[in-house]
């Protein structure tokens, strides 16, 4: 996911440089302007200066899932009335009036509400609210009118806030792993996607070699004994999977490393 920051210049209308009490909600909105881009509506709120409404957002969505972010995380966006001083709104830019947000809008929200999720520790299906929650406005429209879309966006949040929070266990472990002297490459090690399945035996063994065991067999005994390997079988046979790869490291560092 990548972020462009285009931050809006300090004024009173659109970026007052006033700090958030605490970031307990996400507002989602729609930019209201069919096929506009996130840059275009960058530029509206930067516009903004020069006049007399108030208006921003901390984040704009784009048509080609772009995102643009226009005030930081620390500070008030005018966005959502009453909930400003707690919130993260994020605008969203859709092809017609209908607001329905195509795929690549999409995919790229759910991963910023998921990441924004991640860092304050919120659950999305309680922090995750439409403009429309708070002030009754028809805001993001097609998020509105279809309720069970709503609920699919709040559900493929917490999908991908799982998948980080599985991630982040696993590097954890091997930053645990390595801080107690287990020679790992959390470059290797802390991402299932990145694990060497060709050096598992060499993982295993340098586990081992802190317990004092001699060999990968020797290790693997140890690790059974300690409820840190469940299932002994693909271990003896080396029919390795990067899944169960995680969850020995994962249990090495909770039931070993205290």
């Amino acid at each position: 996911m990548k972020i462009t920051q285009v931050l809006l210049t300090p004024n009173a209308y659109s970026r007052p440089q006033k700090l958030l009490r605490k970031v307990t909600h996400i507002v989602i909105h729609w930019v209201g302007n069919p096929g506009n881009t996130a840059m275009a509506n960058c530029n509206y709120f930067e516009s903004l200066k020069e006049g007399n409404t108030y208006a921003s957002a901390h984040y704009i969505v784009g048509l080609q899932g772009e995102i643009i972010q226009c005030i930081p995380e620390s500070e008030l966006a005018y966005h959502a009335g009453p909930a400003n001083s707690y919130s993260i709104g994020i605008e969203n830019c859709h092809p017609d009036q209908g607001g329905k947000f195509n795929s690549a809008t999409y995919v790229s929200l759910v991963s910023l509400c998921a990441n924004i999720c991640r860092r304050y520790g919120l659950n999305p299906e309680e922090a995750l609210l439409r403009h429309y929650d708070i002030t009754g406005k028809m805001c993001p429209k097609y998020y509105v009118e279809h309720p069970i879309a709503w609920k699919q966006l709040q559900e493929d949040v917490k999908k991908v806030l799982d998948i980080l929070e599985e991630d982040q266990a696993l590097v954890d472990a091997v930053k645990a792993l390595i801080s107690a002297g287990i020679q790992l490459d959390l470059k290797i090690w802390g991402n299932t996607k990145t694990m060497k399945l060709t050096y598992v035996k060499q993982m295993i063994e340098r586990i081992g070699k802190k317990y004092d065991c001699a060999s990968y067999k020797e290790t693997i005994d140890f690790l059974v004994s300690k409820d840190c390997i469940k299932v002994r079988e693909p271990w003896d046979e080396e029919k390795f999977k990067a899944e169960w790869c995680r969850q020995v490291l994962i249990n090495v560092k909770e039931k070993l490393l205290k």
